[in-house]
């Protein structure tokens, strides 16, 4: 296990680096992440996002429990706090959608699948956040692009309304 864990921390530093030392120089910049707080209990905001994907459709390739991860593995980092009382993020994909990235350039395939994370952080405990990023494809991809945003962006309106 622990040599696991060297392995794990290791590979996370290389992550860090390596996206640090592309163009702009940051990790992630807060204007490609969209959040939105609703009032609420988490099961309830979470259910709402799983239907609105069904809504729209779509099939839910994974369900990422981050929280749950996180409290396991906290304490083998020194992390004896926790930052979230819930989390969850869904990845799904739009097949109509991926084809048009793919078709407008091949290295788009790292945008599918589309993820909505939902949660709540410790110091707001009734407060459900949901999170998506903005992405970015390759150069003549906006217009595509613009149809995932909508899409993501619909479904969490359906979810909060």
């Amino acid at each position: 296990m622990k040599r696991l864990t060297k392995k794990l921390t290791w590979l996370t530093v290389v992550m860090f680096a390596i996206l640090a030392c592309r163009p702009g120089g940051s990790l992630a910049s807060e204007d490609n992440i969209v959040t939105v707080k609703v009032e609420g209990n988490f099961h309830d905001v979470s259910a709402s996002v799983r239907s609105a994907i069904n809504g729209k459709g779509l099939n839910i390739a994974n369900v990422l429990h981050a929280s749950d991860m996180l409290h396991r593995t906290g304490p083998a980092f020194g992390y004896s706090n926790n930052t979230y009382l819930d989390a969850e993020t869904y990845e799904f994909c739009s097949a109509s959608i991926s084809h048009k990235l793919a078709r407008q350039h091949p290295d788009n395939i790292v945008l599918c699948p589309f993820t909505i994370s939902v949660y709540v952080v410790k110091d707001e405990p009734n407060m459900v956040r949901l999170s998506y990023r903005i992405p970015t494809g390759k150069p003549g991809s906006e217009e595509i692009v613009k149809e995932v945003v909508d899409l993501v962006k619909s479904i969490v309106d359906d979810a909060t309304w």
